[in-house]
């Protein structure tokens, strides 16, 4: 099959030329032998005129030859006196001298004299209407007769002079009427002569004996004909055939024909030539676009070579080099967004990564330090999008014009990498000038925003040889920065370990919630002045069956953290309802608190787990305790005060737990809707060996008081410790002193002891 575009239009040009040329060469052979054909048959009848007229003229020749014997003395005497040999004698010498064959002398009468050859019974009566020109078929030749009188001067005799017409005069009147000449006898079908060859003269007479059509014969011999009849005196008839070939006519026709050929062939080259150099003026540009396209297609979107034309192929060229130049753009500005950030125009984490591969290839020796917003989602959440995007552009123009830094990119919504060549320090002065260029408020507007970073350190290949791996204990430094609320964070190494620790944890602890590994352990809650169980706070205890046991003080602030602590405070609280739901209470003198995390108190969750509580156990308000600490309050004061606003409403009991090591204010506190302190253990513990911690626990005692407030000390360790807070006024006491945390089961034993001892 054939592929290419300028073969095929090379053979379809040349096809086209050959077929016009083809159908000219048929149909001007056609139109020449057609005017051959009318040509030799109007030929044949001149033929057949000048055929008549050469048999007249012959006649007269032979009529003179004949008169020269009648007129002849000599031999009008030897008719006269009847001498027969001088008569015999002077006609043999005449027919010899004339080249006659037959000779008849005959007395006016009919009678014959003397004779060559016996007369048919048509030629023996002569006359003034038969004497002249005549042709008599004698012993089966044909002759041309002449018969003349003879006179002395009266008539004495007629004399018959016959000239055979035979084959080789047919041949010579042919040369003369240009044609061929045959005769024929009707009676016998016998050719009397013929100027056609041996063969043809053979297929001539059988086709006449066999009575076969004499059109057909002359179509397959290539012959043209023309059939007459000569008169003859006798009723037999004679045929003559004036005949051409058609082959012999179309001789200069063919050669003409060659010539026309010849022509064509040149012709043929010509348009060949032509059709190569069409084909080439018509493929050369498909094929520089093809080329063109080619080279896209790899790619390679640099300067096509395009030929320079004004017609359509131009147009086409022109317009693909646009085609070119659009996708060259697009393809830029795709480039350009798939390796930068579209917000702040920095390389993006996919960048970043390409870019510390290549050090990394290179063996280089650097710092990634990676920059975190300190809770910029809440900052988005509560400006809006349109000023968060406002303030990471601008931090990132900040971090772009550090001179210092050699690669500064966007990996995360609120994170951007920093790449320092030297290896640096947490006293390093780029990590000074860093963190006083961030110092700096943001400006949006007429507005400003102070913004807090944490920051993370790796230095590699200390830390690492690959991007991943840095990048991720980069982010494991900054959660370190962020629990100790330092502004950069270096790691070393254990905190991966540490991290993975975390995310295990994280991991297992959402199979806690949905399993039995969680408990609640109650501390009894004591009165300080009869020392009696009047409550139990609830702390939850959690054995993993995969790591064993975990502190709440490990997997409490990274379920603050992953948001899964709003499913452990559920947990704990409506199991509290049903601990509630066992024991034996006496109305309004127990109660059990529960702890409530900053994340829990500012979500709109724990209005709907207090409401769920509420369908559990109407009353349940009247025996649980909401312990929240001060840091929580802080976080969010005016969100928080409306929670416990909300909680007071429907009769729940709020303590402020931790009292003591918090931020909040006496003036915060005046304004909170709670109803009990708990004194941090921190100034219970030592209470009984320190004046301070006297003081100061004294003085919040009367604090609360004043603001009617009941008051919790936690972390009593000893009896004088007791004894002192039972003489400063304090309500209820709780500590290993009375009861390390114990199982449901031995509290409620408890109790029934305490019972029964009344």
């Amino acid at each position: 099959m054939i592929r290419t575009f300028r073969t095929r239009l090379l053979i379809i040009l040349l096809l086209l030329v050959a077929g016009a040329l083809t159908i000219s060469l048929a149909a001007m052979g056609v139109a020449v032998k057609e005017q051959v054909e009318r040509s030799v048959s109007q030929e044949l009848v001149v033929s057949d005129r000048v055929f008549r007229e050469l048999l007249d003229n012959r006649s007269q020749l032979l009529k003179q030859a004949a008169e020269v014997l009648t007129d002849d003395f000599g031999f009008k005497r030897a008719v006269a006196t009847g001498d027969r040999e001088t008569i015999v004698s002077a006609l043999v010498n005449h027919g010899d001298r004339i080249g006659t064959e037959l000779m008849v002398l005959r007395g006016p009468d009919g009678a014959e004299i003397a004779a060559t050859h016996s007369l048919p019974a048509s030629t023996n009566t002569i006359d003034s209407a038969n004497a002249g020109q005549q042709l008599a078929l004698v012993g089966g030749e044909l002759f041309q007769l002449i018969t003349v009188p003879v006179r002395a001067p009266q008539l004495i005799a007629y004399a018959t002079l016959g000239f055979t017409i035979d084959s080789s005069l047919a041949t010579e009147l042919q040369s003369l009427a240009n044609a061929d000449i045959s005769l024929w006898q009707e009676s016998n079908s016998s050719v009397l002569a013929s100027s056609l060859s041996a063969s043809e003269q053979q297929t001539l007479s059988q086709v006449l004996k066999n009575g076969e059509d004499l059109s057909t014969w002359l179509e397959t011999q290539s012959l043209v004909g023309k059939e007459a009849l000569l008169s003859t005196d006798s009723d037999e008839q004679v045929h003559v055939l004036l005949s051409a070939s058609i082959e012999k006519a179309l001789q200069e026709f063919n050669q003409l024909q060659w010539h026309i050929a010849v022509i064509a062939l040149i012709a043929m080259l010509l348009a060949g030539v032509v059709a190569i150099l069409m084909s080439r003026s018509v493929s050369r540009p498909l094929e520089r676009l093809i080329k063109a396209a080619q080279q896209l297609q790899r790619g390679d979107y640099g300067q096509l070579r395009l030929e320079q034309r004004d017609d359509e192929f131009g147009q086409l060229a022109v317009t693909f080099d646009s085609m070119r130049t659009a996708i060259s753009e697009r393809e830029q500005r795709i480039s350009f967004q798939a390796m930068h950030d579209q917000l702040t125009g920095l390389p993006n984490r996919r960048y970043f990564a390409d870019y510390l591969g290549q050090w990394l290839k290179q063996q280089r020796s650097g710092t990634l330090l990676l920059v975190n917003i300190y809770q910029f989602r809440t900052l988005n959440d509560s400006l809006g999008q349109k000023v968060g995007d406002q303030v990471l552009a601008q931090i990132a123009q900040r971090l772009s014009e550090q001179s210092d830094i050699e690669f500064v990119a966007r990996v995360g919504g609120d994170e951007f990498a920093l790449l320092y060549s030297p290896l640096l320090t947490e006293d390093s002065s780029q990590v000074n000038e860093l963190s006083r260029q961030l110092a700096a408020p943001v400006k949006v507007g007429e507005s400003d925003y102070p913004i807090a970073f944490n920051c993370a350190a790796v230095v590699f290949p200390e830390h690492g040889d690959g991007f991943d791996t840095l990048l991720r204990r980069a982010q494991v430094a900054v959660q370190q920065a962020k629990s100790e609320h330092a502004f950069v964070s270096f790691y070393r190494h254990g905190m991966d370990e540490q991290h993975l620790r975390q995310l295990t944890i994280l991991e297992q602890l959402q199979q806690a919630c949905d399993g039995n590994e969680l408990k609640l352990l109650l501390q009894p809650k004591i009165d300080c002045q009869t020392g009696k169980t009047i409550g139990a706070e609830a702390l939850l205890r959690w054995h993993s069956q995969v790591l064993g046991f975990v502190g709440p003080d490990e997997f409490i602030p990274l379920a603050e953290q992953s948001g899964l602590i709003k499913q452990l405070t559920r947990w704990v609280c409506e199991t509290a309802v049903e601990i509630i739901q066992s024991l034996t209470l006496r109305d309004g003198a127990f109660s059990l608190s529960v702890n409530l995390s900053a994340v829990d108190l500012l979500s709109d969750e724990i209005l709907r787990l207090f409401d769920d509580l509420k369908q559990l156990q109407s009353d349940i308000h009247q025996y649980l305790i909401l312990e929240v600490t001060e840091s929580a309050i802080v976080t969010d004061p005016e969100a928080a005060i409306s929670r416990l606003n909300w909680l007071r409403e429907r009769g729940f009991r709020v303590s402020i737990d931790d009292y003591g090591t918090g931020y909040s204010s006496l003036a915060q506190m005046r304004n909170l809707p709670v109803n009990e302190l708990k004194i941090d253990r921190a100034f219970v513990q030592p209470l009984a060996n320190s004046v301070v911690d006297q003081s100061i626990v004294r003085s919040t005692i009367q604090l609360a008081h004043e603001l009617n407030l009941s008051v919790v000390a936690e972390g009593v360790e000893d009896e004088s410790s007791w004894r002192l807070l039972q003489q400063q006024g304090c309500d209820v006491l709780q500590g290993f002193y009375f009861s390390k945390p114990i199982a449901v089961a031995e509290f409620k034993q408890r109790l029934e002891d305490e019972a029964n001892e009344n």
